[in-house]
């Protein structure tokens, strides 16, 4: 589809209608929920495994190619752990399987296709015995993880940090530093004297950031038809 030629109360009665779904379907999956909490597209999300937490304004988008997984794996011995903190972001194909405990501060923004684990999943002598070892996962605040980059057990990202698209990461990332590689480096320091936007200053500002979003998707699809929408299902074309 070339432009979203949906009317404006169209997409509002589908958001009513995902809303509805996720908060029957996905709300009960996760033993803490904050507010503000929005799943895009709640048939694209896999949660397996309790003591899964989501902190307030978690916004998380999934689609039908990339599903987002959350596996919290508990054999009776042990059990693992998701905290996900407020205002962060989880994009779609974003993975994340705990045997111990995985904790994601606030702000953070998890890019698509991103893969965080804090286990083997299988010994390294013996396979056929799961889920190997296993050590904490943390990411620090408003850290944000590169397309298809992959986070190992025992590792803490510090606050304000970038890992590079498609990097490994198997040890520490200091904080205010980018690291890129396979395995990852750090190839650049950020100055942690210059400010950084956070995701939350959207919500504390004048106006709410749901009122800013409406009058964002008002001003963009006001003037869209039912007769445009049904026609770029119908019979799209260069004009649809």
């Amino acid at each position: 589809m070339r432009h979203d030629r949906r009317p404006y109360l169209v997409k509002k009665l589908l958001f009513t209608l995902a809303e509805a779904r996720a908060k029957h379907f996905l709300h009960p999956q996760f033993d803490e929920l904050g507010e503000g909490c929005w799943f895009v597209n709640p048939r694209c999300f896999d949660i397996n495994g309790s003591d899964i937490r989501l902190g307030k304004y978690v916004h998380l988008m999934g689609t039908p190619d990339q599903v987002v997984h959350m596996t919290a794996w508990t054999d009776g011995a042990r059990s693992g752990a998701i905290s996900i903190g407020d205002y962060t972001v989880v994009l779609p194909g974003v993975r994340i399987g705990s045997a111990s405990n995985v904790t994601i501060g606030r702000n953070c923004l998890l890019a698509s296709k991103s893969y965080i684990t804090d286990a083997d999943w299988h010994d390294l002598y013996d396979r056929n015995s799961a889920p190997g070892a296993s050590e904490r996962v943390l990411l620090e605040d408003n850290v944000w993880l590169g397309d298809s980059s992959i986070v190992c057990k025992g590792v803490t990202i510090g606050e304000n940090s970038i890992v590079g698209a498609g990097a490994v990461v198997t040890q520490d990332v200091p904080a205010n530093s980018v690291a890129a590689g396979n395995p990852a480096r750090v190839v650049k320091e950020l100055d942690p004297e210059r400010s950084f936007g956070r995701r939350e200053d959207l919500f504390n500002g004048e106006v709410p950031y749901n009122d800013l979003l409406d009058y964002y998707e008002r001003d963009l699809l006001g003037p869209n038809t039912v007769r445009q929408w049904l026609m770029s299902k119908l019979a799209p074309s260069r004009r649809h």
